[in-house]
């Protein structure tokens, strides 16, 4: 396979967007948008790494800024890069593309991260969250009912440590399957 698909997902406050932006800080320097349909992102100058969503510095950024009818569009543009060869590694995180099609059509490798209720709430009142209880109550059945079903494991996000700690994990693993 010449496309690694690293996907990010988790409830909202988890720090999927946080961890997106260390990745952005750490291999997208110099980076340069990209459009396929309603599929748009960002590339690294040498090419290797592509991340989808809109980066435009507001609070609910990634892909949750793409239509939502994307998917069609996401996978061909995947598929595409498929079809060049280059060994190249694709980031998406949040909601918009959490399905069992887009995760199976691209083999992603799936990070479920999650944080304990006292650090979301938290996190909820410190950025201000304007988000109802019935659209996190929502989220929340969404992860933990993917999580049973396909036995994804979680991964706790409740410390700047445990932040490095994906971080440098998701880096190592880009790194060292585009060298």
């Amino acid at each position: 396979m010449a496309v690694k698909v690293i996907y990010i997902a988790g409830v909202p406050a988890s720090g999927k967007s946080s961890l997106m932006k260390l990745v952005r800080d750490n291999l997208f320097a110099d980076s340069k948008e990209f459009k396929h349909g309603l599929c748009r992102g960002i590339e690294s100058c040498d090419g290797k790494f592509k991340m989808l969503g809109v980066f435009d510095g507001s609070l609910f950024e990634g892909t949750d800024k793409l239509g939502m009818t994307v998917i069609n569009d996401a996978l061909q543009y995947i598929g595409a890069l498929q079809a060049a060869g280059s060994k190249t590694v694709v980031f998406v995180e949040g909601d918009r593309l959490f399905n069992i099609r887009f995760l199976s059509k691209t083999h992603a490798l799936l990070l479920v991260i999650d944080a304990n209720e006292a650090v979301l709430k938290w996190r909820h009142i410190e950025r201000g969250d304007t988000q109802t209880e019935t659209f996190l109550k929502s989220r929340r059945s969404k992860v933990e009912n993917f999580i049973a079903r396909y036995k994804v494991r979680r991964i706790w996000n409740n410390t700047p440590k445990d932040q490095e700690r994906i971080l440098s994990y998701i880096l190592k693993t880009a790194r060292e399957y585009v060298d």
